[in-house]
């Protein structure tokens, strides 16, 4: 079983959760929590689903990488995810690399420097 269920603060989670479904292809759920509340999902809603809860605080400032949440998303072909990303525009620093653990891997971050770090299992 794997429903993770994630809850980090945004100023803006209307923009937070655009940027997930526009760029990561997440669903997104605006019913639920009312407006201070936006649901942020990653496949069907089932015992393997992910849920990003995003809830509002008008007072929140993104703050530093290491102060922030980080999130993994596991891929079949990281190369092929970074063109993509690439291709919409979304900065990365960093071209996909190896990971001596046998992994390749590159990272990026969303509207409020949540960490991403994209995975592929090699």
């Amino acid at each position: 079983m794997k429903l993770v269920g994630i809850n980090i603060v945004s100023a803006n989670p209307k923009r937070l959760a655009d940027f997930y479904c526009n760029v990561l292809g997440a669903e997104i759920n605006e019913n639920h929590g009312g407006p201070n509340r936006i649901e942020i999902w990653f496949g069907p809603r089932n015992n393997s689903s992910v849920c990003i809860s995003a809830n509002c605080d008008p007072s929140y400032a993104p703050q530093t990488y290491n102060a922030c949440q980080g999130f993994e998303f596991r891929v079949d072909n990281a190369d092929a995810e970074y063109e993509r990303l690439c291709a919409l525009g979304i900065e990365i620093k960093e071209a996909p690399q190896d990971l001596p653990w046998g992994y390749r891997f590159f990272h990026l971050k969303d509207p409020d420097g949540n960490g991403i770090d994209i995975v592929q299992k090699l």
